[in-house]
């Protein structure tokens, strides 16, 4: 019995070393021409700019639901579209933003409703890719908190790079450009393959249970990026994301919760949730996934919006 768990122990051990080995050191060539890779690119092109810009936040209803240069057009400022996929968390996504703020600059946050009542405002799977893979150094915005919730990811995702090694080894062609694909993005950093494709069957999300609620911890942290971005001389206008209808009837109940929360704090949305809720024939494959009319009349919306707000 003593020897057979001694083996236990070793190969527990070494399956440990291998892990970590695999987490540390073996490339996942794939991640490279993910989604999750066009963040570095968006970087570069914001360090490109000097001058008063407009950036905009948020996850994939944020890189699949603008058309920046629509927006750049009628503000006259350069437009950066930082928005590539939820699943990197609220709170990276927004540090993730920081040093690129500057006085006279115009940051427009469109967070995706889970980011408020799910673990999905600290980053899933998503995050541990980027933080491993596509951009180590992000490694410095990653707090003890966020750390313990990736912590269980990270197994799965050294595992999944050991399996996909050899593979990619053996088959280095870059991959064909699809509407996932890190290079899927115009020089303003919108998802565009998509636009001149035709809309794909979706789950709406899913109905609400009563049971959800929101995470303190997501309005102390919107408070704080308030007072960072006015900080810096800029300004910040939060708005809700584009949403089906069927999902946002789904999902009221949570999202009536969350703007009431927004304003009691004075970080509200600039409209009412009800405003950017879109028919299904607007969007793609997804409830947050615009299609290429959704994307057109969401941009005039928020445009007309935003000349409101800068008025009053």
């Amino acid at each position: 019995m003593r020897a057979f768990l001694l083996n236990i122990s070793k190969l527990t051990s070494l399956t440990i070393l291998v892990l970590v080995l695999s987490l540390f050191f073996i490339p996942d060539n794939i991640t490279t021409y993910s989604i999750l890779a066009a963040l570095p690119d968006k970087h570069e092109s914001l360090k490109k700019i000097h001058k008063r810009k407009i950036i905009l936040l948020g996850g994939s209803n944020v890189s699949f639901g603008i058309n920046s240069s629509k927006l750049e057009e009628a503000f006259h400022k350069p437009v950066i579209n930082l928005g590539v996929h939820a699943g990197l968390g609220l709170e990276f996504i927004v540090n993730d933003s920081k040093p690129y703020i500057h006085k006279g600059d115009t940051i427009i946050l469109m967070p995706e409703y889970e980011h408020f009542y799910t673990e999905n405002f600290y980053g899933e799977m998503e995050l541990v890719s980027m933080i491993f893979d596509i951009e180590p150094a992000s490694k410095q915005l990653i707090n003890r908190i966020q750390w313990q919730h990736l912590f269980k990811y990270l197994p799965t995702y050294s595992a999944k790079k050991l399996k996909n090694y050899i593979p990619s080894l053996l088959h280095k062609k870059e991959p064909a450009v699809d509407i996932y694909h890190r290079y899927s993005f115009n020089p303003y950093g919108d998802a565009y393959i998509h636009w001149d494709m035709p809309n794909q069957s979706y789950q709406p999300a899913p109905k609400n249970t009563g049971r959800e609620k929101i995470n303190p911890e997501v309005i102390t942290f919107l408070k704080d990026f308030k007072s960072y971005v006015h900080r810096q001389g800029a300004e910040l206008f939060i708005f809700p994301p584009v949403i089906d209808r069927a999902s946002f009837t789904n999902q009221k109940l949570i999202i009536t919760k969350i703007a009431e929360e927004l304003k009691k704090n004075d970080i509200a949305f600039v409209t009412e949730p009800e405003t950017y809720e879109y028919d299904s024939t607007l969007f793609f494959n997804s409830y947050y996934h615009l299609n290429k009319t959704g994307v057109e009349k969401r941009t005039t919306q928020l445009i007309n919006d935003l000349v409101r707000l800068k008025s009053e």
